[in-house]
């Protein structure tokens, strides 16, 4: 049995997105509840989700800050949850997504691109942007990156930049987790959040490669992490949860709403993409 993981841990706006995300996914599971894949919430709040069609773990608050690291970094839970996920899938593959998504396509799309040796993000963003490139120099100035065993990290300077809102593993490749933890917690102990945001992201995109080939997920989920879209559809889930109508009516309204990338978005974001890709940062 594969699992679509999710974590949500305390409350705020998060709460709506993840929410709206499970129900995008739940629309392609399995019928009858068969063979195929399930969705997991990892939560501190399991009452929260009981209505939804989710398998939930529950993590206790020491358990959610244990996982975010000596620097309280929250994406650092990612990749322990995801960690721990593969270690009790039974040999399933697990497929991370962040709650700012909605599935375009059913999930069993992504998980057929996972398996021994091929693992999954969201996008290749091409060439890594400015700020993750000074970050990164800023580290390096200081202090080189150590594998668990030891041996230096590679930062080829033709490496891609992936986005991590979406993480698919298949359990073969399950040792690449304590990897990226590793790497993640040397960055950040040298300062690379005083740069960038991206200190897992980065961690994520050279351990995939390092052991795998990544393919993209974006066909399947739009991730709408850009202000312009998660921004009013935040409004939407806002008003949605307040009003009074039946769920399915709520959903609808929602899928209405879903944020969508405007024709000018999708142009400036390919071209920055391709522009990255042959060594232009912008």
């Amino acid at each position: 049995m594969d699992h679509l993981v999710y974590i949500s841990f305390g409350e705020g706006r998060h709460v709506d997105e993840v929410r709206f995300s499970v129900q995008t996914a739940a629309r392609h599971l399995p019928e009858g509840g068969g063979a195929g894949w399930r969705i997991q919430m990892w939560t501190d709040r399991p009452e929260a989700w009981s209505d939804l069609p989710v398998e939930v773990v529950e993590v206790s608050p020491d358990q959610a800050r244990a996982w975010m690291g000596p620097h309280q970094y929250v994406w650092r839970a990612k990749i322990e949850v995801l960690a721990a996920a593969l270690a009790a899938s039974g040999g399933g593959r697990c497929l991370y997504v962040d709650g700012d998504t909605w599935w375009s396509r059913s999930p069993q799309a992504v998980f057929d691109r996972i398996g021994p040796g091929r693992s999954v993000m969201h996008l290749r963003e091409g060439r890594p942007p400015a700020p993750e490139v000074a970050a990164l120099d800023h580290v390096l100035q200081r202090h080189q990156p150590l594998h668990l065993d030891g041996t230096p990290w590679d930062f080829p300077a033709d490496r891609d930049s992936w986005n991590a809102g979406v993480i698919g593993l298949d359990p073969a490749d399950a040792a690449v987790c304590p990897e990226v933890t590793h790497l993640t917690d040397q960055l950040l102990e040298q300062g690379f959040g005083d740069h960038s945001h991206t200190s897992e992201q980065l961690a994520f995109a050279v351990g995939l490669a390092w052991r795998t080939t990544v393919s993209e997920s974006r066909d399947a989920v739009v991730h709408y992490w850009p202000s312009e879209m998660r921004e009013p559809f935040g409004a939407a889930l806002a008003a949605e949860r307040s009003g009074s109508s039946a769920d399915e009516v709520r959903y609808q309204r929602l899928w209405r709403a879903r944020p969508r990338p405007s024709a000018e978005r999708v142009v400036k974001d390919t071209a920055k993409r391709l522009l990255r890709r042959v060594g232009v940062r912008r």
